[in-house]
Parts: C-alpha cells; structure tokens; sequence
C-alpha cells in the first residue's frame, strides 16, 4: 500500500492533475518535530511538495513546476490520517483533518478525495510482504499488516471523530457544492506564514457578490493566538465583530440566497438543507447571529429543537456535538443520539448497539428507539510462554534484537472493541497460529474488534519499547 500514486511533473494532453496535502510526513528521515505544516495555511500553493519526496521534487532541474493555475483544483491525497512508521509515528487528532480539509476547501479545491478514507490491511504475499521498507526501498518501515493509516474510518471499519468532523464539510459540498464550486478563491492581501500563530488566516470563496468566509485558526502541534474583535468585509457584507478562539476552523456565508431569500450574514456554518429548512453548526466561542436582507440582526437560539421562521424558511443552528451526528438518509435529516447511524432498510447504529436518533419532519424531530443485542466483550489477559516463533520477526526486531513479552489472549463476548493496554515497540496478534494484526505503539491503546480474538486460540506478542523513534504523546 504505497502512497506514491500520482505525478505532478507530467500532465498528458487531456488530462488535469490531482493534488494533496498531509497533517505530518512520517516518511521523513528524522525524530525531530517537523517545521509547522504550511498546509494549514490557506495559500495558493496546490502541491505539497513533502508527497512522494523520495521521488518526485516540487521543481525540475531547470526550475520548471507545474502551472498549476491552469487546472482545475482537484485533490486525491488530502490525509485522512497518517500512517505511522517505525521512526515516525505522528498522533492524528481530529481538527488536524477538519482544519486541512477545510483550509483546500478555502483555497479553490473543488473535489475533495482522501488518502486514506478508510484503513487497510496488507496481504502476505508468497514471496514476500506488500508493506513499505527500507529493505524494499522506502524511506521508512511499516506494520507488516497495519495500513490503517489512523484514517476517518479504521481499518476495522470503527468510525473515529475525524469522520464525525469532516462529514460536516461533506454534507456542506453536497447541499452546496453547486453554488460554491463556481466561486473563485480569493487569498488575504497578505499571505501568512505557517509560523505565524498570532495574525488571522482567511480566505474567501465568491462570484463577486456573495460567498463563504473561509477562517482557520488552528495550526498543527501549536497554539494559535486568540483573536478578539474582529469584523470581517467582504466588500459587499460587514460582519459583526466576533472573536475567534485558537483551535477553531470555520466558514461563514455572505449574501446567499436561501430558497428566494437573501441571507446577508450569519455568524454560524451552513451545513446543510432539507427543502426549505437549513441547518446551521454554532461556531464555538461565536454567537450565531443572522442578517436576512429588509429583517433585523437576530441571534438564532442553539439546539434541534428551535426552529426560527424568516420568509418562508425555517432556521435551526445545531451544537457542534449535535451536527457531528447529523446524516442525510434516504433523503431525510437525522440526528443520532451520540450515535453513527446509517440506512440499511432502517436506521441502524454502526456499532450496531441500541441507539436513540431522531428524524426531522419538516416542523420538527421526532424520536426513535432501536433496539440490538449487544453485549459489549471484556478482554482476559494472561502471562504465558513463548508458544511458537513468530512467523513476521522483522517487525519485532527493528533497530535491533529486542525482549519480547507474550500475552494469551480472550474474550467475554465478539461485540464491541477492545484495548490493548500495554506499552510496546511493536506488537503483533496470532489467531489460531496466523498473524492476525501488528501496530507500532503511538501513545495510545491499540483498539482491535472483539470478534477477532472472541473464540479463537489469541496470541499476543509485543515487543520492547525504546526512545529510537519520534512520538507526539
């Protein structure tokens, strides 16, 4: 599973390239923190150049580099995650990809694609492994099985928060996409560095007249400055003075026209829209203020259940918690109650538990109960021998001979995930004698589906932890 699939450097007629852009670079050769990503700044650069560094450069030998105004902006690599490395293992948090993927947004991209979306798991060849090495000519060693590239959705199919957070922007694009994929992105006058963490980062996107206000004050493994009375003009809307809290991302529409009405601010994210309801996010730390052309100002009340009627549509600004759990299915909006839910003939919760979600009607939610057996497993650990050699060593070895410490493992029940509770270099799970699973430590436990040991013959076999590599936490 490599991450070097597209080429920036030759375009064939007819064809438009595609870009990226990644929260870290664990291909790097070095466990020191890398400088500030740039790409948390919104710029008119499209390629990062730190993709594929091994062996594609940003400019030729006679400093020739794409043209890129010439193309569409398109990108196929926006990290959904990072995969970590035996010498690298970077901690992705959730606004490290809701802040990226919102920043490209800012900045022109019009087709946002993911890499990855959702983790992986390596086969084992009968020659050899599919990982990268350095034995094979990669920069750095990963997991022989592991690609789950710590990605929205794991590569057990366990949703994380990044999905929750992204699924934000999505739901926008595919309500909005229309209207925001014909507007240009305009950068501020003056273009900040990603070391600058006291001055406001923003764009727009805009035909001219209305548009989105693109702010993002997060930067990746640094603490942005709060920025206190800021009134932003667009040249056709003011916006009220807001003050913008370090870590947060947002956008907020500017003279948008709202089923024939025209919305001249509004101090919360558009999210989505069901007929002639729309539904809004509140920005933390702002209060979500409207101005609809001939009303006045008004402050719109946070929460589902307040519904604000102007001109013929209605208003509901959700919490932030609420619209992390907000779906379109079937062609209806509905909320989980902390619940992932999705359509499969009915409603269901991802991890399959008994769930409450509710629908909206077009007045109001209503609320619904489902009801699943779900008995959530226990994890039984105990000390044992060495029970066979393993079968993938290498992993277990990098950096040198190291101690090994072997666990059997059990299982109350096959529902739910369980953690591995353990400190280790790597470690690696034989189900029944096979290599099931591998991971090298991050900071964080190891989080496997109870039905891979649940019933089965489980060992566990980690290795010893040394400080020969980079970790964030």
């Amino acid at each position: 599973a490599g991450k070097h699939d597209v080429c920036l450097q030759h375009v064939h007629p007819g064809k438009s390239p595609v870009f990226g852009a990644y929260p870290d670079a664990p291909w790097e050769d070095t466990t020191e923190q890398l400088p500030p990503s740039v790409n948390y700044s919104f710029t008119t650069m499209r390629n990062d150049s730190a993709i594929g560094v091994d062996l594609i450069k940003s400019h030729n030998e006679n400093g020739w580099r794409l043209p890129y105004e010439r193309y569409p902006f398109a990108t196929c690599e926006l990290g959904g995650g990072n995969q970590p490395t035996h010498l690298r293992r970077p901690y992705i948090r959730p606004v490290d990809i809701y802040a990226l993927s919102l920043v490209k947004l800012g900045c022109g991209n019009n087709l946002i694609g993911y890499y990855m979306y959702k983790g992986g798991t390596n086969k084992i060849g009968k020659l050899s492994t599919f990982n990268e090495t350095k034995e094979s000519g990669y920069p750095n060693d990963y997991t022989t099985l592991s690609y789950d590239f710590q990605a929205p959705l794991s590569q057990y199919g366990e949703i994380r928060d990044h999905y929750r957070s992204i699924n934000m922007l999505h739901m926008f694009v595919a309500d909005f996409g229309d209207v925001l994929a014909t507007m240009e992105a305009v950068m501020a006058e003056k273009e900040l560095p990603s070391s600058n963490l006291d001055e406001l980062r923003y764009a727009m996107r805009t035909d001219g007249n209305g548009g989105f206000v693109f702010i993002n004050n997060y930067q990746r493994l640094a603490r942005m400055k709060q920025i206190d009375d800021v009134v932003i003009d667009t040249g056709t809307a003011v916006f009220p003075s807001i003050d913008i809290k370090s870590g947060v991302s947002f956008i907020m529409p500017f003279n948008i026209t709202l089923s024939g009405v025209l919305l001249e601010y509004a101090t919360a994210q558009l999210l989505c829209r069901d007929k002639n309801t729309y539904f809004f996010v509140a920005i933390d730390g702002i209060e979500p203020k409207f101005k609809f052309k001939g009303n006045k100002e008004f402050i719109c009340k946070v929460g589902k259940d307040t519904v604000t009627k102007i001109g013929g549509i209605k208003i509901i600004t959700l919490t932030a918690d609420e619209a992390k759990y907000t779906r379109k299915l079937n062609n209806s909006v509905y909320i989980g109650d902390e619940a992932d839910i999705y359509y499969d003939s009915d409603i269901r919760s991802a991890d399959e538990r008994s769930i409450c979600y509710y629908k909206w009607n077009g007045g109001s939610f209503d609320k619904y109960e489902t009801e699943h057996d779900f008995t959530q497993a226990e994890l039984i650990l105990a000390d044992t021998p060495q029970p066979f050699e393993p079968t993938e060593k290498y992993d277990l070895e990098i950096g040198g001979k190291r101690m090994l410490t072997w666990k059997r493992l059990e299982t109350t029940s096959g529902d739910g995930f369980i953690e591995i509770p353990f400190e280790y270099d790597a470690a690696q799970i034989y189900v029944n004698g096979t290599l099931s699973a591998d991971d090298f430590y991050i900071g964080v436990p190891w989080r496997i589906p109870a039905s891979l040991v649940y019933g089965k013959e489980c060992y566990l076999v980690m290795s010893e932890l040394r400080n020969d590599f980079y970790r964030e936490i």
